[in-house]
C-alpha cells in the first residue's frame, strides 16, 4: 500500500515537530508514553540489558552496547561485497565495492557514498534482523507502541579527496543535522566492518534531543554549524562512536547526528528504522541547510 501524504497532518509536521513542546503534546495525544521493554533474546545479537538500552535512550538519545554475532556481520559483508552498489548521482552505473577507485578515476570527483536500495531484500540474514525480537522490543518501549518498520538501508562510505560541500551536504557527513521523517521514531544502526576515527564514524551529541535552544526549534533547516552546537551543549555531550566489525547502536534521529568523512579505510553500515506511522518516503520535513 502506498503512503500518501495528507497535507493538514503534514504542515503540522512540519511546524511543530521541530519543537520539544510539540514533540511531547503528540507523545501526550496518543498516550504513546516510555514503556518498560518486554523481554526478548536474540540468536543474531548477543544479550543486552533492555532496561538499559530503553533508559539510555531516553535520556541520551542513543545506547551504545549493541553487538551482532560475528557469522551474521560475515553473512551480510560478503553479500554486500558480491553485490553492486550505486552512488547516488549514477544509479544506472552500477558496480562492485572493489572497483570504487576505477569508477572514480572516471568521476571528476570521488564517489563517497554508495548504495543498495531495494537489493537489501535479497539478504536473508537482513530480512531476519529487520524482525529481531530484541531490536522490536527496544523500539516498542521507545516509541510507546508496536513500531512500524519503515526502510532498511545498507551503504559504503569511501575514502574521499576530490569531494565538494554540496557531496557532504547530499550525504549528510561532516554536517550535524536532525532528522525529521516522523513524529516518533528509532534507528539501529550496525557496522559491518571495523571503525576507527579515520574510517567514518558517527557523531552524535547525546541528550540533545530533549534540551535545544528555541532558535534550533523554530528553523527550516535541520543542519546547524558545528561551532552553534559546541556552544550550546559542550564538547563533553559530542560522542564519536568507534568499534570492531558488529558494533551496534540505537539512536532517535531527533539528536542531532552525522557521519564522518572516511579517510583512510571503506565503512560498510547497515541502518533499520522504526517509527509510530509510514514515514513520508519524499523526507521534505527539512533541508540540511
Amino acid at each position: 500500500m502506498r503512503y500518501v501524504r495528507e497535507k493538514p497532518s503534514w504542515l503540522v509536521m512540519f511546524i511543530c515537530a521541530r519543537t520539544l513542546a510539540g514533540r511531547r503534546l503528540e507523545r501526550l495525544l496518543h498516550r504513546a508514553a516510555y514503556r518498560h521493554p518486554r523481554p526478548a533474546t536474540s540468536h543474531q545479537l548477543s544479550p543486552i540489558d533492555l532496561d538499559k538500552a530503553v533508559d539510555g535512550l531516553v535520556t541520551q538519545g542513543v545506547f551504545i552496547g549493541l553487538r551482532l554475532e560475528d557469522q551474521t556481520v560475515a553473512a551480510i559483508r560478503n553479500f554486500a561485497l558480491a553485490k553492486h552498489c550505486y552512488a547516488r548521482d549514477r544509479q544506472d552505473q552500477p558496480f562492485l565495492p572493489e572497483d570504487v577507485e576505477s569508477v572514480n578515476r572516471t568521476r571528476e570527483r570521488d564517489v563517497i557514498a554508495a548504495y543498495y536500495f531495494e537489493a537489501v531484500e535479497e539478504s536473508p540474514e537482513i530480512r531476519s534482523l529487520r524482525n529481531d525480537p530484541v531490536l522490536l522490543s527496544i523500539a516498542e518501549a521507545y516509541l510507546g507502541q508496536e513500531p512500524i518498520w519503515n526502510r532498511t538501508r545498507l551503504w559504503w562510505s569511501f575514502p574521499a579527496k576530490r569531494v565538494s560541500d554540496a557531496d557532504l551536504h547530499a550525504v549528510a557527513q561532516d554536517k550535524f543535522h536532525f532528522d525529521m521523517n516522523e513524529w516518533r521514531t528509532l534507528k539501529f544502526f550496525f557496522y559491518l566492518t571495523p571503525i576507527d576515527e579515520k574510517s567514518g564514524p558517527h557523531r552524535c551529541i547525546v541528550g540533545s534531543h530533549r534540551r535545544r535552544p528555541l532558535r534550533q526549534q523554530f528553523t527550516v533547516t535541520v543542519g546547524r554549524p558545528t561551532e552553534e552546537l559546541e556552544d550550546v551543549y559542550g564538547e563533553e555531550a559530542f560522542r564519536t562512536i568507534i568499534g570492531e566489525a558488529g558494533t551496534g547502536f540505537a539512536e532517535d534521529p531527533f539528536v542531532f547526528h552525522t557521519g564522518s568523512l572516511c579517510e583512510d579505510k571503506p565503512r560498510l553500515i547497515l541502518e533499520f528504522e522504526f517509527g509510530a506511522r509510514p514515514a513520508n518516503p519524499s523526507y521534505e520535513y527539512g533541508r540540511l541547510g
